[in-house]
């Protein structure tokens, strides 16, 4: 299993209105590239509980969104064969919706924002504590975080 390369804790808030609801990621990718992956995780130090896994397989163009609950995966993951992710970079777009439990992912272009996917999750967005990016991931050139 690939390395944690980046991990981000995510602020504490006391109002509703003040919950993240966007965050933007663009990295690097290693030379050729497998995989990487974006876990919201409701534990900074723990992985057994990720309301949304967020994978690419970069050679075989596809996503795999999944949860995993008390140290084990979902066997309903969804899987999409995409061919948008080059082997070079990824410019990704999370969108949170409280009110209906799901993320909503775009990939960012100089064209605009080009949906992907939206995921139904099990866990209340309220639980997630911290973001991690996986694999292949040779660095972050941006990390944003909003709260609109």
């Amino acid at each position: 299993m690939p390395n944690v390369k980046y991990l981000c804790v995510l602020p504490t808030v006391e109002k509703d209105t003040d919950r993240l609801t966007k965050l933007t990621v663009r990295g690097t990718l290693t030379g050729n590239p497998q995989e990487f992956s974006v876990n919201f995780v409701n534990d900074p130090t723990c992985t057994d509980n990720i309301t949304y896994h967020f994978k690419v397989l970069v050679r075989l163009q596809t996503i795999i969104e999944n949860y995993k609950q008390k140290g084990e995966w979902s066997l309903s993951h969804k899987e999409t064969y995409l061919n948008i992710f080059d082997e070079t970079d990824f410019y990704l777009e999370f969108t949170l919706d409280y009110a209906n439990s799901t993320i909503v992912v775009y990939q960012l272009r100089d064209s605009g924002h080009n949906f992907i996917c939206e995921y139904n999750t099990l866990f209340d967005l309220t639980e997630i504590q911290a973001v991690q990016i996986w694999g292949d991931v040779q660095k972050i050139n941006l990390f944003a975080m909003g709260y609109d």
